[in-house]
């Protein structure tokens, strides 16, 4: 046995079924004899989208594991490790190293040194007996605290090693910080003194599968709960104090409470200030509920810091309001649902004949209603891509189940979804996964529907081709209508066939179901599919007026 044969057993013991890996690594041999799949997709890049989405579809529970070879490798691994660094998604990744005598000999890449900065703990291993102490110390940090990425470094020599010691390694567990009693009581005290209440969840209530506890704390309160784009799907969209999502895009009802809440519990939510999080109006007293202690009073004063496992909060703050609620709060309740399914119902009205329109070429909204017609939202994983796929889906569609859809992007990388949604089938075999993008994200990372054919990942990918980057009009008017700046096309369906996927065309609105039916049939009986679905730009959106006053 050699030290990567150490390496491989470790990672079996952790629960690992596969690594992601492009185009070759140190322990591609030790993986394959202690029989862990080796999935091979077409970039570097895309082996560690398809690590992020098996650990963010699973809530960390199988931890997405990716490697690459040294130098030119590494490099070209950087997109991928800073889109689960920057929307904090644990992973583990595994870069080779040339080897220890060449370490620091310039000008080779020291990924060491460059990618500290954007993982949560980053390491080498430098003798034969740190391999286990190493890798321990990067599942421990992995799978506790914050979610974000971890690094260890493969040196082709050290890998290279006999092992003749002893293998003792067992699996790390969980640390789960619980609260105190005094901020719970004084987050209740708070709470139950408020007019208008409102409830912030983001992904940290879905990392700590605390729907239940969630949905208990909204009814005993009457508070609408609202969620970030990533928290998206901790709250049952379907319940009746579901607010909605609120994102670069939002529902009107996420702008409505935001505006006139008083007292702002936040749960599982950095509350960063980005352009895919909902604004936070002066004046509120905040409750803010988070792992990591540098959220807090990053971006707003807090009245009550608490560092916790979100379900561990939420379970501790039911309780103690279970025995304290009454008669104003079952009344909050019942106007807080009657004043969410009004707004609802008049923004729906509003956004009717976008999703109604018989045009071709065909509107998105229309393209994305018979879509979401034709898939059971309880067994379906959903996922958008940067730009209107994401602004209309996460706001229009109905998430029914904690993980039903994949909101994503503090830094939205384009093409991110086909890995994304490979590694979310892999960790949910028994879900429809569906990917919707762009002309430009598809121009991105494409070829890697092979990966997904040759590799036996059966998702649906949609393609909203509108051979333009819809919006791009209000910020590049001159350079559209003089060079065509915002303009990209192909035959994507084409495409598609030729790399082994189920593939279709659609042109019209009354192809769209039949078209959908088709594909959806294709992937259950075991062929990724695709359908490229002729579009008109998108002009509108569910955008907060600028203008509005807060």
């Amino acid at each position: 046995m050699i030290v990567a044969d150490v390496v491989a057993k470790v990672l079996q013991s952790e629960g690992v079924r596969q690594v992601f890996f492009f185009p070759a690594s140190p322990i591609t041999e030790a993986l394959a004899r202690a029989g862990i799949r080796l999935v091979l997709p077409r970039q570097e890049r895309v082996a560690g989208d398809m690590a992020d989405g098996m650990s963010r579809s699973s809530n960390g529970r199988e931890i997405g594991v990716w490697a690459v070879q040294s130098l030119a490798g590494a490099e070209n691994a950087y997109a991928g490790l800073v889109h689960s660094w920057t929307d904090s998604t644990p992973t583990l990744f595994l870069p080779g190293h040339p080897g220890l005598a060449r370490a620091g000999e310039s000008p080779a890449f020291e990924a060491l040194d460059h990618f500290r900065s954007v993982t949560k703990f980053a390491a080498r291993i430098q003798a034969p007996e740190l391999a286990q102490a190493r890798l321990r110390h990067a599942f421990a940090t992995i799978r506790s605290g914050r979610p974000g990425p971890a690094m260890v470094e493969l040196p082709e020599d050290i890998l290279a090693m006999p092992w003749d010691g002893p293998f003792d390694y067992q699996p790390v567990r969980v640390a789960r910080p619980g609260p105190d009693a005094g901020a719970v009581q004084e987050a209740a005290d708070l709470l139950l003194r408020a007019k208008r209440p409102l409830i912030w969840a983001g992904q940290g209530a879905l990392y700590a599968e605390a729907t239940d506890a969630l949905v208990r704390v909204t009814e005993l309160l009457g508070a609408p709960v609202l969620t970030t784009l990533q928290g998206k799907s901790a709250m049952p969209e379907d319940h009746p104090l579901s607010a909605g999502t609120g994102g670069y895009a939002q529902t009107p009802m996420v702008g409505h409470f935001l505006e006139h809440a008083d007292t702002i519990l936040v749960v599982g939510s950095s509350l960063s200030r980005t352009d895919f999080t909902p604004e936070v109006p002066d004046g509120k007293t905040i409750i803010h509920v988070t792992v990591d202690s540098r959220d807090h009073n990053k971006t707003h004063w807090t009245q009550v810091p608490v560092i916790a496992d979100a379900a561990l909060f939420l379970e501790a703050l039911a309780v103690e309001l279970e025995g304290r609620v009454g008669q104003a709060e079952a009344e909050r309740r019942e106007a807080t649902a009657s004043t969410i399914a009004t707004m609802r119902a008049a923004w729906l009205s509003e956004f009717e004949p976008l999703f109604a329109d018989d045009s071709a070429p065909i509107n998105g909204y229309r393209m994305f209603r018979d879509l979401w017609a034709s898939v059971d939202p309880d067994q379906t994983i959903i996922t958008h891509e940067s730009g209107s796929s994401r602004d209309i889906q996460s706001v229009f569609y109905t998430a029914t189940k904690p993980r039903s859809y994949l909101g994503w992007g503090q830094s939205t990388q384009l093409g991110y979804s086909i890995g994304a949604a490979m590694g979310a089938k892999l960790a949910n075999p028994d879900k429809l996964v569906v990917n919707v993008m762009g002309d430009a994200a598809i121009g991105m990372t494409g070829l890697d529907l092979e990966t997904a054919a040759r590799e036996e990942i059966p998702i649906l990918t949609v393609v909203k081709h509108d051979e333009i980057f819809s919006g791009y009009y209000r910020f590049m008017p001159e350079s559209i209508k003089r060079y065509g700046s915002a303009r990209q096309t192909g035959d994507y369906a084409s495409m598609a066939r030729s790399l082994g996927l189920h593939a279709e065309r659609i042109e019209s609105p009354s192809e769209l179901r039949a078209g959908f039916d088709r594909a959806i049939r294709a992937v259950k009986g075991g062929q990724p599919a695709l359908v490229d679905v002729i579009t008109a730009e998108t002009h509108r959106l569910s955008i907060p007026d600028p203008t509005a006053k807060h």
